[in-house]
């Protein structure tokens, strides 16, 4: 029997949360060789979950490429605040970090708003509709939009249509974001959001093999809130 060549793929990741035991189960199910693989996140690895710096270490430890979702867009504002300024949420944030704080911190502040390759876009949340240039989009609608108002202030009311239905792209964009929506599998659009730290699931895809991998979350870790 031949062996299994791997030419290298990539693996894109929803959102995260914290949920460290589920991103080593979809790494081992995907069968994910950090030698010739490469690993990319959605963004949002912040908050409600249960182990917000050890996912974030593990990144590290893969070389993961990855977006800033609003989450980790909170704890970055949370941060330039006074102590007196900050909400209980913010300092929950940073405390998840512990004595890691501030090194971790600073690898949040690195991450891009958006990574554009040669087939594809990723991004937190989605793209802003009636804009073609990535670079003069409002980072607060590539990591916030859901639905679309035609002007940008509303980006999650249900009735309105969702960003997808209103923008064309010649790349493939790949995003987390909205879990309510659930798995998002169109032509050109791959939404990765299960609710992973909801108890749903944490979905990964690979673009070379056009393939979805799930895996179920442990347990449910956080109350649904959208």
């Amino acid at each position: 029997m031949n062996a299994k060549i791997n030419t290298g793929r990539r693996l894109f990741v929803g959102d995260l949360h914290g949920c460290l035991d589920e991103l080593n189960q979809l790494i081992i199910a995907f069968e994910f060789d950090p030698r010739l693989d490469q690993l990319f996140s959605v963004g949002d690895l912040m908050g409600k979950g249960p182990d917000v710096t050890g996912t974030l270490l593990r990144l590290i430890d893969l070389k993961a490429k990855v977006v800033r979702g609003n989450h980790d867009d909170y704890l970055l504002t949370a941060m330039k605040k006074s102590a007196s300024e900050r909400s209980a949420r913010d300092q929950e944030y940073m405390n998840s970090l512990g004595n890691q704080l501030e090194p971790l911190a600073k690898y949040i502040a690195s991450w891009p708003i958006y990574l554009e390759m040669d087939d594809l876009i990723l991004v937190h949340a989605g793209l802003e509709p009636g804009k073609k240039k990535l670079a003069k989009m409002s980072p607060k609608i590539l990591m916030q939009i859901r639905t679309w108002d035609g002007v940008g202030k509303d980006l999650k009311t249900k009735t309105n249509p969702a960003w997808f239905d209103c923008v064309e792209t010649n790349k493939t964009l790949i995003f987390g974001h909205w879990s309510e929506k659930g798995l998002v599998n169109l032509p050109m659009f791959k939404g990765l959001d299960t609710g992973c730290v909801y108890g749903g699931k944490l979905t990964g895809y690979c673009p070379e093999e056009d393939r979805f991998i799930q895996v179920n979350a442990k347990k449910v870790y956080s109350p649904i809130h959208f």
